[in-house]
């Protein structure tokens, strides 16, 4: 039986983030207007774990929207949110699981992508403050669960950042409304 693989994908998280700014200013916008008295009663983590499971799908579609890769979205499964306990080196990233067949897919789709690999050369090598575990794209791709968050790193915090800022943002204010 083949074990889904686990793995990270990192987004701009919830701490003083672009989302965070979204969720404050529509409780603001909802004191104001008197619907609700104030914030004492909403549950933080609720919203948080729904928004993160709207931007994972958004970051689902546009991935495969970008590459063509499957026939339908679902190729990777929601599995929750992880937040740190302390925002000072960390941020929330989505937990995700694929099939051992889809990461073979994403791998083989990628393997020539020099934008790709660059990245991943850089970005795992050591550096002041810094030891690499995994350093190069050679080293990286021997960990399917590392490798993906290092591609994911790549499309959704720097290749198509402002694309999964923008899509994620349709309907997220119902997100948030719904768990008010």
């Amino acid at each position: 039986m083949n074990k889904d693989i686990k793995f990270y994908i990192p987004f701009e998280g919830f701490y003083n983030s672009i989302y965070d700014s979204e969720i404050d200013s529509v409780i603001d916008g909802e004191i104001e207007e008197g619907y609700i008295e104030n914030d004492d009663n909403i549950d933080y983590n609720i919203i948080y774990n729904e928004m993160s499971e709207h931007i994972f799908d958004t970051i689902e579609e546009l991935f495969n929207d970008e590459f063509d890769l499957f026939t339908e979205n679902g190729f990777f499964k929601y599995d929750g949110l992880s937040s740190p306990k302390y925002y000072n080196y960390s941020t929330d990233k989505i937990m995700a699981k694929c099939s051992p067949e889809v990461y073979l897919t994403i791998l083989n789709h990628f393997k020539d992508n020099d934008d790709v690999i660059d990245y991943i050369n850089e970005n795992s090598k050591s550096r002041d403050g810094f030891v690499s575990f995994y350093d190069g794209y050679n080293e990286v791709i021997k960990d399917p669960a590392i490798y993906l968050q290092y591609l994911f790193e790549w499309f959704v915090l720097n290749e198509y950042r402002d694309e999964v800022i923008q899509q994620s943002f349709d309907n997220i204010n119902e997100v948030i409304y719904n768990n008010l």
